[in-house]
């Protein structure tokens, strides 16, 4: 498939989407100049665009990011930053590691990190963060009209998703609580392989030099800050987490592809509506399973 295309490199993406957040990060850490288009997404507006017929000849999926190059389509975040990576091996930083041992493990959070919808939900690190952001897109939802949402939904191309976004709207959750505590396991596990992972190697990043995990995690620590549970960085279990994430935030690429596209109208403001300067109130199991993944260990 080809997609009509004006400069060498573009990208469709949503300025709050945690893998749009990721494909900017790295287009930025590589030095890439790209056509930016902008995708308000339907989980988070009224007028929004992704399922509209032009993008959808764009994704047939009609989800975010999609990066195009000289008109071929690349999907999927963590793809997208290694193709990129490739194709500009000589530019800006190199984000895939080089040597085997660090391409394993680099591999390992390829995986563990993706959104993939394949996937069960709070079983992996990346199908665990998401879950958190569903009282957001909630409070976004319930600002459109259910018969609108309905109709949005009703008819996504991914199935599942479209349901899961017509439960959101109608009763305000579209998992059980056990997979919200589910996926609590799964980013705490994480934070722990990575506190391992932080002193195997000596940092200052995941695997000495600064490489696509990274990436991985600011965007995924940036969420974890949206839904105030940045304390969770910080406990005694994870001893160096706290100091990786603020080495993260001082990245040039941190303010230019996050922060400098935080959407005021829809998102944010549906967090100062949740959350206002209160903590999340699952911040107290959080810490309890955090605790309870200390005494068994990780690596058990």
């Amino acid at each position: 498939m080809t997609i009509a295309f004006e400069q060498e490199w573009e990208l469709y993406h949503y300025s709050e989407s945690l893998c749009s957040q990721k494909a900017r990060l790295g287009l930025a850490e590589k030095g890439v100049d790209y056509k930016s288009h902008h995708i308000v997404i339907c989980d988070v507006a009224e007028k929004c665009q992704n399922l509209k017929p032009d993008y959808l000849r764009v994704n047939p999926k009609g989800i975010v990011p999609t990066l195009v190059h000289k008109g071929t389509p690349v999907y999927d975040a963590h793809r997208i930053v290694k193709y990129v990576d490739e194709q500009c091996y000589d530019s800006g930083t190199r984000l895939w590691p080089e040597d085997e041992i660090r391409q394993q493990i680099a591999a390992h959070w390829f995986d563990e990190g993706m959104l993939d919808e394949n996937g069960r939900y709070g079983s992996t690190f990346g199908l665990a963060i998401p879950i958190l952001s569903h009282p957001i897109l909630a409070q976004t939802l319930n600002r459109q009209p259910l018969e609108l949402v309905e109709d949005k939904f009703r008819h996504h191309p991914l199935e599942s998703r479209g349901k899961r976004f017509i439960a959101l709207r109608r009763d305000g959750t579209a998992f059980p609580p056990k997979v919200t505590t589910t996926a609590l396991g799964s980013i705490c596990r994480g934070l722990q392989e990575i506190n391992h992972l932080l002193d195997r190697f000596g940092g200052p990043y995941l695997l000495g030099e600064f490489t696509l995990p990274d990436i991985t995690m600011m965007a995924c620590f940036h969420r974890l800050e949206d839904v105030r549970m940045t304390d969770l960085l910080y406990h005694e279990a994870v001893p160096l987490v706290g100091g990786y994430w603020q080495r993260l935030q001082e990245r040039p690429s941190y303010r230019d592809a996050v922060i400098a596209w935080h959407d005021d109208v829809n998102w944010r403001s549906a967090l100062i509506e949740i959350f206002g300067d209160k903590k999340s109130p699952r911040l107290r199991e959080a810490f309890s399973i955090m605790d309870s993944v200390q005494r068994k260990g990780v690596y058990e």
